[in-house]
């Protein structure tokens, strides 16, 4: 009898879950983002979901029969034109750097959507799709959820932006757990919290009346004027899947439709090319290894820059693994190899790795942390400067600026980071810490994924604070309504107390 209730319990899940239709669209053109996300729609397919996924990034893997992808790698070209590290650098005015991305990103969907594939995929019934997933940079790409009629579950492979939180009405205080984009260097002061406030409300009017406008009208003219208006398409969001690292985030929160995932991309070391082995096999005084990741080139660097980095890695006692994205690097010291590509985790899962000298983007951080390799951060962009004052905070590497740092600066962090056993055994620490979790990376994210297809989208996960106006969330009616009772108060004290007074002065008159 148990035996019989377990085999239904298990047909039942099976014919829930096992077979149901995914549409996914990851939109932006970004090695580092789809390395997070392809692990999701591998771990789907092989469950036997039919996933289909609009990517710029395709796998292109056989073996993988109920995937189909459709090759958006076009939007790549967009993302090169705008100059996209330039424009994002730390340093530029905050609602510039919005306006930017929201117009970069728009302008590569819309790349995206004009693809052949992508308007067959419209022309298919509004129920084809049980479940829709897309990435959460941009209100634009929700307007998929106009044509198909499915839950929702949002993905990042980073922080979100406050819109994304609004959503599903999970809090964002901007003292507790400031937007990532903000990322004040080491403890808030006090104008950091001013800042961190100034952005959370400026960013809200930007969305609420540029970005979401504007993707509105274009979301109409692929899917008709007929659609609802996208910031309630977006408000139809079931789940928020966020890949947030417990170093380099900070603790907050969330409600129960909001949920944390890390490690996704995180592989065991595999074995390394022979050239790449036998350089790094030959070198047991270390290895430092170099890598800007894969939106900041290092090919792309000042010639300035180049020329520091070319000679405080010339006269460190390590070889040096460096990826170089063109055929010469000029002036390449002879203890220096470089790659266009290199296999980053095996890399840092070799014995001789001591240094990371890396841009600080999350999945770099989160690599080095599961291998347990101290790190040099040179941030650029966006999250980068927290993450990288953030492992320093916590002793597992050192940050420079890499538009001001000298040669010797360099030269010294790099030795300090290799030949310190301090940073080797906190980031050991922080391995620990993050590898002991009950489930964790793609299991959890596809559970959860799973669990909103069993439940039709989950309704009752939804806080009510999703569906409240800020008015009402911000108790704005509340101290209305105290703000007008304490003034009638004093407005009648006051007034009780100038009668009183005037009759005391009548009375003094008369006794007179």
């Amino acid at each position: 009898m148990n035996f019989l209730r377990l085999f239904l319990s298990l047909a039942l899940y099976l014919r829930c879950t096992g077979s149901s239709r995914i549409l996914a669209f990851p939109e932006f053109p970004s090695h580092s983002h789809h390395v997070i996300f392809n692990p999701i729609w591998r771990e789907l397919s092989l469950r036997g979901h039919q996933v289909t996924v609009i990517t710029p990034n395709p796998m292109n893997d056989p073996t993988l029969s109920n995937l189909t992808e459709i090759d958006v790698g076009s939007a790549y070209e967009v993302v090169r034109k705008k100059d996209f590290v330039k424009n994002m650098a730390k340093g530029r005015f905050i609602v510039k750097r919005l306006l930017f991305l929201h117009k970069m990103l728009s302008d590569c969907m819309e790349e995206e959507m004009q693809h052949e594939e992508f308007q067959q995929l419209l022309r298919l019934p509004s129920d084809h799709f049980d479940l829709l997933i897309v990435q959460t940079m941009h209100p634009l790409v929700y307007a998929i959820g106009a044509k198909f009629k499915a839950p929702i579950v949002g993905v990042s492979s980073m922080g979100v932006f406050p819109n994304s939180h609004d959503v599903i009405g999970n809090p964002t205080h901007p003292v507790l757990s400031p937007d990532f984009l903000v990322s004040p260097e080491g403890d808030m002061t006090f104008f950091d919290k001013i800042d961190s406030l100034f952005f959370n409300i400026v960013y809200r009017l930007v969305y609420h009346w540029i970005i979401l406008p504007e993707s509105d009208a274009t979301a109409r003219k692929y899917f008709g004027k007929d659609i609802p208006y996208l910031g309630d398409i977006e408000s139809n969001t079931s789940l928020l899947l966020m890949n947030i690292n417990p170093f380099v985030h900070p603790i907050r929160a969330n409600v129960p439709a909001a949920i944390e995932v890390n490690q996704l991309h995180i592989t065991e070391p595999k074995p390394l090319p022979k050239d790449i082995k036998d350089f790094l096999d030959s070198s047991p005084q270390g290895v430092v290894y170099f890598s800007l990741g894969s939106n900041v080139k290092s090919a792309n660097l000042s010639s300035r820059t180049r020329e520091v980095i070319v000679r405080a890695l010339g006269e460190v006692p390590y070889k040096v693994l460096w990826k170089w994205e063109t055929d010469t690097l000029p002036n390449k010291p002879d203890n220096v190899m470089t790659r266009k590509w290199l296999p980053q985790q095996d890399i840092l899962g070799h014995p001789n790795v001591k240094v990371f000298v890396t841009q600080g983007g999350l999945q770099s951080v989160e690599e080095a942390i599961s291998y347990a390799v101290p790190m040099v951060g040179l941030p650029f962009i966006t999250d980068q400067p927290g993450n990288i004052k953030k492992i320093t905070d916590l002793g597992m590497g050192l940050g420079l600026d890499y538009r001001t740092m000298s040669k010797e600066q360099l030269k010294n962090a790099i030795m300090e980071v290799g030949e310190n056993s301090w940073y080797k055994q906190k980031i050991s620490d922080a391995r620990l810490i993050l590898v002991d979790q009950p489930i964790r990376g793609v299991p959890k994210a596809v559970w959860w994924i799973e669990y909103i297809i069993r439940h039709k989208g989950a309704r009752h996960m939804r806080s009510p604070a999703a569906d409240m106006s800020y008015f009402e969330y911000f108790m704005m009616d509340v101290f209305l309504f105290l703000f007008v009772c304490f003034f009638v108060i004093v407005y009648t004290v006051i007034k009780m107390l100038r009668i009183l007074r005037t009759l005391f002065r009548s009375q003094k008159v008369k006794v007179n």
